[in-house]
């Protein structure tokens, strides 16, 4: 796990606490949601997850767009992408 095993040093209450985590929990509601953003995390392009989800591209940039809207984070920017995936990370680290 390399430097990601540093996430599950931190404790759940701070986690929780976690504007991004606590983002990410919200849309944890709908599979689909959290689906989509797993998929874009782990492809890193929009092609790609469409690919993995089996969807058009176009089906998953309107799912990107509503996900991100509700994050809080621009999924399209490198550094929103990488905030996005240690906040879904962090949230599945979690006992809840």
């Amino acid at each position: 796990m390399g430097a990601l095993a540093l996430l599950a040093q931190v404790s759940q209450d701070t986690a929780r606490d976690n504007a991004d985590v606590a983002a990410i929990a919200r849309i944890a509601g709908n599979p689909e949601d959290l689906e989509t953003l797993a998929a874009y995390c782990a492809a890193g392009s929009l092609r790609r997850a469409a690919d993995l989800l089996h969807l058009h591209h176009s089906s998953v940039a309107r799912r990107l767009q509503q996900i991100a809207k509700a994050l809080g984070i621009e999924l399209t920017e490198p550094t929103g992408l990488m905030r996005a995936a240690l906040a879904l990370t962090a949230w599945r680290l979690l006992d809840d």
